[in-house]
């Protein structure tokens, strides 16, 4: 078992006026909470009906609330709407202030998305991760959400310093084609990997993935499936990546900078491809559970 720090937002997802709770971070913690990792949130929700499903939803998951992570604020919403081919569009109504994000000595810290993107939470989790211990993971995913994005400038800055403070980036092709137009995935990589990152990745939904490292260069393909909808797609493959790094060798290599192993690299990434694929073939962002997980990947082939 893993210890994990997750800092970011927590709201609810708005679909057919259906309520459900949702955001980058949250989604990512419970994917790891129902992997059997040992998971805390650092998040900002209301003490109000919205904040309340949060809560249940992370305790049904596994996953602790950080301290002062509920507030006299409302919960943050999202309307979401979905194309005819289940891919989400959202709306948002966001109030936080974060004041939980402190650190810890979690083995693997993780932060993504809008609150890592705005204030004031790129602040605040910008200075949590310049503190992290030597021996702490730090895992960032971008997943950025342009209609919040003011000043463009201002948010490729606050990406790339996060970048230059963690050991994995993973980003879609949307998100690099967002920051770097006009960039292939290998000049996107190796300039993920030139400003700090020990381990680059992309993925490219049923595409597949590919990874970088400065000695590495591994592709795995995506399981064909029966697609429900994409949402949270992208935050089971971060948890069932950051799963198969903590219980495996990886974490170690990757926090001593030492060189990384294919095939441990190539294993990563099929779970968390494989992660990704049960997802999608739910309503909604519904990560697997470890038994679901492990029971397929002992029957798949990429």
């Amino acid at each position: 078992m893993t210890s994990v720090q997750v800092a970011g937002e927590a709201l609810v997802d708005i679909v057919n006026s259906r309520p459900y709770p949702g955001g980058s971070p949250l989604n990512v913690a419970v994917g790891l909470g129902r992997l059997g990792d040992e998971v805390m949130l650092q998040t900002d929700i209301g003490a109000d009906e919205h904040g309340r499903s949060i809560l249940e939803h992370l305790q049904e998951s596994g996953v602790s609330l950080a301290p002062n992570s509920i507030t006299d604020r409302a919960t943050s919403t999202a309307a979401v709407t979905l194309d005819s081919m289940g891919n989400p569009t959202y709306d948002f109504q966001l109030e936080w202030l974060l004041d939980s994000i402190v650190p810890t000595e979690a083995q693997i810290l993780h932060t993504g998305s809008i609150a890592a993107f705005t204030e004031p939470g790129f602040s605040r989790i910008h200075e949590v991760f310049a503190a992290s211990g030597t021996e702490q993971l730090r895992s960032y995913d971008p997943n950025l959400r342009p209609a919040l994005a003011d000043k463009r400038r201002t948010v490729i800055s606050r990406v790339e310093k996060l970048c230059a403070l963690s050991h994995v980036v993973k980003l879609s092709d949307e998100d690099a084609l967002w920051l770097y137009p006009g960039w292939d995935t290998a000049r996107v990589l190796e300039h993920l990997l030139d400003r700090g990152a020990k381990l680059a990745i992309m993925t490219f939904g049923v595409r597949g993935c590919e990874a970088r490292t400065e000695r590495l260069e591994v592709t795995i393909p995506s399981l064909q499936v029966s697609v429900a909808d994409t949402v949270g797609a992208g935050d089971a493959f971060v948890s069932g990546l950051l799963h198969a790094i903590g219980n495996g060798p990886l974490l170690h290599a990757l926090v001593t900078d030492a060189a990384l192993d294919e095939t441990d690299l190539e294993s990563a990434l099929r779970t968390a491809s494989l992660s990704a694929a049960l997802t999608v073939q739910k309503i909604g962002a519904n990560p697997p559970t470890l038994a679901e997980l492990t029971s397929c990947l002992a029957s798949v082939e990429f």
